[in-house]
């Protein structure tokens, strides 16, 4: 007999699949536009030299840079391919510097469906797969056929053991589907009319600038020979206002513009197993989360939307994204729910939810912190506010007692609970936001204790889960402490390794 090894057959190469041959047209636009924003800031100099403008050959050498930057972008996405290889997605790019990517189909929180106009025009969809990496999704195919993108979605979810589900295209609908949440045209209006976007406001106090300049220049001097009344004396107030009018309304049409750009036509579907939401007006995008992937949910329910009747819902998986707004680190985002459908639809997310929130509040000596950090902001204001305007300046100081009452208010309205499953914590009075956190998904929890805190024996608690965090009211330092312990879900204990068998020989 002999003992040689028996030599096995190799694996069957998996053949690489190449993106679509129109993906470089595909990429054109968006590869333009991120290399455009670049170099916005070359403008900002043209915009002050005036008369005397930028030397050409500093265009010149922006123009060649944005170019080859251009040419480097289209030469990746014409050199991408993939496959799917045991239990991972591999996605090699480049011939000189060639850049190789491993997804394990097991990490994958979420996928996303995309169709840019472009795309669109050219029969192609973009496919984003995430993982809780942190930063910007793991793997971003330009330029796959319809067809690619719905046997690639099949794999990895085959791989998962999610069953062979149908994969819909942003725009498609399957004919018994739950509809959740729906947004019209007049409610994403009113969404985009109380954002509060850091973007909407650069971009809305650059167009009230240019307004003002436009008015000072053109309009008022025709005003003012048209119209006697508006050249008197103490009439500059009249151009201000209705300078002020016209950039506010700029901000109300940028916001509205936004938000019906990206969620007309929004629909949240449950298909069982997953939530499918599917929205824009251009560029089409469809994001498919697993319900056993949510970890956090947030109700932000500020004072204006609460007024109107309205807030939105931000769902979280550990596929964590990077953005300084907290909406912008959503995977989905339900922009308008009617506040009498919050509970029904908080529910779907979160079914081990109570009924009845009974929270515990904060501190009260937490009251008197927040008062003294009141009173320290609007000192900070209305000293210097009244050392260089006098008498016009000293009106600052209306803002302590509004201050004041803000900060009892925020105090009041604080609360959290936790139950076996769930932490619940609300925050906020202006900008109410209830947050709901599984238990079992929690990474970390922190107590910490500043010098007021110290000094009043209280302290706060961090919940930690992956890409994102929720701080408790204050609450009494021992109870801190103990809750360090008590918050994150007990996991189940590992089984015992099964005992060694005896070495058994086998005759001769």
């Amino acid at each position: 007999m002999s003992s040689e090894p028996v030599a096995l057959a190799p694996p069957e190469e998996v053949p690489w699949k190449r993106l679509s041959g129109k993906a470089p047209l595909a990429a054109l636009l968006p590869l333009s536009a991120t290399i455009g924003r670049m170099f916005l800031g070359v403008l900002l100099p043209a915009y002050f030299a005036g008369e005397y403008g930028v030397p050409v050959v500093l265009w010149v050498l922006v123009l060649c840079v944005a170019v080859l930057l251009l040419a480097a972008g289209l030469y990746e996405v014409a050199t991408t391919s993939y496959r799917v290889v045991g239990a991972q997605l591999e996605i090699r790019s480049g011939i000189f510097t060639r850049t190789s990517r491993f997804i394990e189909a097991a990490r994958v929180q979420n996928t996303e469906v995309v169709q840019p106009f472009v795309s669109k025009l050219l029969g192609l969809v973009e496919v984003k797969v995430e993982t809780a990496s942190g930063g910007k999704a793991d793997g971003h195919l330009r330029g796959l056929t319809p067809e690619d993108a719905q046997a690639l979605i099949h794999a990895l979810q085959a791989i998962r053991g999610e069953g062979t589900q149908a994969v819909l295209l942003p725009g498609e609908a399957a004919p018994q589907e739950r509809v959740l949440s729906e947004a019209h045209l007049g409610g994403l209006l009113l969404y985009g009319a109380t954002a509060l976007g850091l973007g909407v406001l650069a971009v809305a106090m650059g167009a009230m600038h240019e307004i003002a300049e436009t008015f000072h220049k053109l309009l008022l001097p025709w005003m003012e020979a048209h119209w006697e009344a508006l050249a008197a004396p103490g009439m500059g107030w009249l151009a201000a206002t209705v300078a002020a009018l016209a950039g506010l309304f700029g901000l109300w049409l940028v916001s509205g513009a936004r938000a019906v750009l990206q969620f007309h036509g929004f629909r949240l579907v449950d298909t069982g197993t997953h939530l499918r939401a599917v929205g824009g007006l251009f560029t089409h995008r469809q994001v498919t989360v697993r319900r056993a992937r949510i970890q956090q949910v947030v109700l932000d329910e500020p004072l204006l939307r609460r007024t109107l009747g309205f807030g939105s819902v931000e769902v979280e998986t550990a596929g964590v994204r990077t953005g300084r707004q907290s909406e912008d680190r959503a995977e989905l985002l339900v922009p308008v729910v009617p506040t009498a459908r919050m509970p029904e639809l908080l529910k779907e997310f979160v079914p081990e939810l109570p009924d009845a929130l009974s929270f515990q509040g904060a501190h009260p000596k937490a009251l008197l912190r927040a008062r003294i950090r009141a009173v320290g902001l609007s000192v900070l204001v209305a000293v210097p506010a009244t050392w260089f305007w006098g008498a016009w300046g000293a009106a600052a100081w209306l803002l302590l007692p509004a201050q004041l009452l803000g900060a009892w208010f925020d105090w009041r309205f604080q609360g959290w609970l936790a139950t076996d499953s769930l932490v619940v914590v609300r925050q906020g009075f202006w900008r109410r936001r209830t947050t709901v956190v599984q238990r079992s998904r929690i990474q970390s929890v922190r107590a910490r204790q500043g010098p007021l805190e110290r000094g009043y024996g209280i302290g706060h608690v961090r919940i930690d889960v992956a890409g994102s965090y929720v701080i408790l009211p204050s609450v009494g330092w021992a109870e801190a402490q103990s809750l360090i312990d008590m918050l994150p879900a007990r996991r189940p204990a590992r089984r015992a390794p099964p005992a060694a068998l005896p070495d058994v020989r086998l005759p001769g």
